[in-house]
């Protein structure tokens, strides 16, 4: 597993790119294990020419300004580094996004990666928690030794390393999965009975059909019509439907085809499980079926102004 972190500067300028200043990792055993190996490269800002009030608070900004390497350069050997290792881990998503973006200007190749742990998440999940826990909060609460000073990317990913043995190893489990399952997570909701769907002609018609679409959300009651399906094994569909009161939740729609031709199946909002989320997190890699029709909205009459006739005016002669 490798732990990346990145300091960067997001310019003033119109430019819309968060420039990295700096890159530092650790290379670790296994997910719970010593570290072996660590990297760290200081980048010279090429883009923004003023330095935002966050990145001049960053204790090694002069390392940064002072380096003669730049974006290109660094990630080149930061890839050279990582060798045939493609499990990335960091705290929090905005590292990864971020070290896509500066690929994507720079016209590099993106980093190969076979699967992405969130500690942030993962750390959360273990505290029984929602809220985005800061690292130097994390590393208080665990008692860590205040050894390095925070917001060095070298530092950072070090800290990092040294909290997961105090995440639970089926919350680092869930925070490998897509980050739109793990929106999910949420106390259990009363239970809602299964309801039948068809049958109908085609799997088109099946997933369009209003018997398939009409979801209720199990607290309130309040009703909504399903968007779209993702599935990445044909016969079992998901999809998420925002309540505007109690959040969101998740549908699925299994069917299959008889003797007939006919499409049936069920509809049903299932107990939010590990499975289910992982079921989820790999229906969101495959197919997306946008859903046509919906409920019928009602046309409000049209208000026609009608002139009011005046009075005929007698003609003076």
């Amino acid at each position: 597993m490798i732990i990346l972190d990145l300091e960067w500067n997001r310019g003033y300028d119109k430019t819309p790119l968060d420039e990295i200043l700096q890159i530092g990792a650790v290379k670790l055993e296994r997910p719970v294990g010593p570290i072996v190996s660590t990297f760290c490269a200081f980048i010279r800002p090429k883009v923004h020419k003023k330095l935002n009030r966050t990145a001049k608070l960053l204790p090694e900004v002069g390392a940064s300004l002072g380096s003669a390497l730049d974006f290109p350069t660094a990630y080149r050997e930061f890839v050279r580094w990582c060798g045939e290792d493609t499990h990335f881990a960091a705290w929090g998503c905005d590292d990864l996004d971020t070290l896509a973006q500066n690929c994507a200007y720079w016209r590099l190749p993106p980093l190969s990666i076979g699967r992405m742990s969130d500690l942030q998440t993962a750390f959360s999940l273990t505290l029984g928690t929602k809220q985005n826990i800061a690292l130097w909060w994390a590393a208080e609460y665990c008692q860590v030794p205040d050894s390095f000073t925070f917001h060095n990317a070298l530092h950072d990913a070090v800290y990092t390393a040294s909290l997961i043995p105090w995440i639970s190893p089926e919350a680092l489990e869930l925070s490998a999965l897509d980050r739109r399952a793990l929106r999910l997570l949420r106390p259990p909701f009363p239970p809602v009975p299964d309801r039948p769907t068809g049958p109908h002609p085609t799997l088109s018609a099946a997933l369009n059909a209003k018997d398939s679409r009409r979801g209720t959300c199990p607290v309130c009651g309040a009703r909504v019509w399903l968007q779209s399906w993702h599935w990445r094994d044909q016969g079992c569909y998901y999809t998420v439907f925002r309540c505007p009161r109690h959040g969101r939740f998740l549908y699925r729609l299994t069917l299959a085809s008889g003797q007939d031709g006919r499409w049936r199946g069920t509809l049903s909002l299932p107990p939010v499980t590990p499975p289910l989320l992982a079921s989820f997190s790999e229906a969101l890699k495959g197919q997306l079926h946008v859903c046509q029709g919906g409920a019928k909205r009602r046309r409000r009459p049209r208000r026609r102004n009608r002139k009011k006739a005046s009075a005929p005016t007698e003609r003076l002669e």
